[in-house]
């Protein structure tokens, strides 16, 4: 069955107008109230992957959500079922994620970590108090919207006292660049692993990076065993001593010796407040002047796990759609601003526009611009081991040269397979084959 299948179909109340993008729990659409004309996204349930344990891990989400009422926070607004299959009906937010937001400033100004960290915070504080916790915060799962709201999204995999036993003993579940050691080596997640990954979150905002990054999965893993991390300052002077204290603290090995509670870490944030005149978003597009066929202004082949390069004539054009996670259930973002579940092993490959002045031909006729555009979060990108940019970059290669690139993003590397200049060829698509999978059993 082709992704989109539903567009134009009605559910409930919903006509769905806009087809979003599909992860490993279903798809994703931009829906319109029949009768009030409110926009919503809706996640559907595809028959391909209805099982007990998805099931199970849908209704999970949406009973949690359910009972979560909070400005920053997604709102959760129905839970239906069309032709047997489950549906969740949520807030559409119009904006870009925290991670698209922080790869054109990389870092982001002081008085914007300040206000989206406490933004976030008070969220999480606000869910703990409900014993929920969440187990996949990162920046992909914050979304900033076109007014300067903060949101969290995304509790597909979150942990409530309702919540039925859908992980296996010893298992990994989350985004492994924000597991906390106790989560890494197989233990349960409290509350005090939704504060390691809070700091994380800091780090990655103040220092344009994530503080662990290694060429495999094991050493990774080790690296956040050890919980050693190169310090913010080292990549930006400027940050303040009371936010390094406050990652320090975060991201202790040692559970025991993080903030105990999210109302702890509250009281610290809050002081933040004292290093700015006033945090603040910069750059927030009024209402009403971003497209209405493309929330955010950005294509949903955007914000996916995707590298993308577009060209003008003369210049190739490379795409690179990512078909990798760093856990079992880690998640994959959709246009719509949420997120869906995602089993790593179905790769994505979707037509690419060229971008019509990408860049220039060159004068040798075997030669041809290379234009590379990093998507959905930071990447550093190598060429033959050197590195040649981050996020944007453009090289010069020759016809028939074999390209060596190395993309490293979110602590794990990617190496494609198979980049070879064509003569006549202005458009590559390529899938990146290895994947980093912990299974459950």
């Amino acid at each position: 069955m082709s992704h989109g299948y539903l567009l134009n179909r009605v559910i409930g109340e919903y006509h769905l107008v806009d087809f979003l993008g599909a992860g490993g729990m279903g798809e994703v659409y931009r829906g319109v109230h029949n009768k009030i004309g409110r926009v919503a996204a809706i996640k559907v349930m595809t028959q391909a992957v209805l099982s007990d344990d998805m099931t199970q891990r849908f209704f999970n989400e949406g009973r949690i959500q359910a009972n979560l009422h909070h400005p920053n926070i997604a709102t959760l607004y129905d839970f239906l079922e069309f032709d047997g299959q489950p549906c969740i009906v949520m807030e559409f937010i119009d904006g870009e994620s925290l991670a698209e937001r922080i790869q054109p400033y990389t870092p982001l100004p002081l008085a914007e970590i300040i206000y989206i960290f406490q933004a976030v915070v008070e969220a999480i504080a606000y869910i703990h108090r409900h014993n929920v916790i969440h187990r996949d915060i990162k920046s992909n799962n914050i979304k900033i919207s076109s007014q300067g709201a903060v949101k969290l999204l995304d509790f597909g995999i979150a942990k409530a006292p309702m919540s039925p036993g859908l992980t296996a003993v010893g298992g990994i579940i989350g985004t492994l660049a924000y597991l906390s050691p106790e989560q890494v080596r197989g233990g349960a997640a409290d509350a005090r692993s939704d504060i390691w990954a809070l700091g994380v979150l800091l780090y990655e905002m103040t220092a344009g990076r994530l503080p662990f990054q290694a060429d495999t999965l094991g050493d990774l893993c080790d690296q956040i065993g050890k919980a050693v991390y190169a310090p913010p300052k080292q990549f930006d002077s400027s940050v303040p001593r009371e936010i390094e204290a406050i990652i320090a603290r975060c991201m202790k090995r040692n559970a025991a010796e993080r903030y105990q509670t999210a109302q702890e870490l509250q009281q610290d944030t809050a002081r933040l407040s004292s290093l700015v005149t006033s945090p603040a978003l910069t750059g927030i597009e009024p209402p009403g002047t971003r497209s209405e066929g493309e929330p955010g202004n950005q294509s949903w082949a955007r914000r996916n796990w995707g590298l993308l390069a577009g060209a003008a004539a003369g210049v190739a054009v490379l795409a690179l759609f990512l078909a990798v996670a760093a856990a079992y259930w880690a998640t994959q973002p959709d246009a719509a601003g949420n997120e869906t579940e995602g089993r790593a092993a179905a790769g994505l490959c979707l037509p690419v526009n060229a971008a019509a002045n990408a860049g220039a031909p060159t004068a040798d006729p075997q030669s041809r611009i290379i234009v590379i555009d990093t998507y959905a979060g930071q990447s550093e990108i190598y060429r033959d081991d050197q590195l040649i940019g981050k996020t944007r970059c453009n090289f010069q290669a020759r016809v028939g040269e074999r390209l060596n690139l190395t993309f490293k993003r979110d602590g794990v590397t990617y190496k494609p397979e198979g980049i070879t200049v064509a003569a006549n060829k202005k458009e590559y698509i390529y899938e990146l084959k290895k994947e980093y999978i912990h299974t459950l059993k």
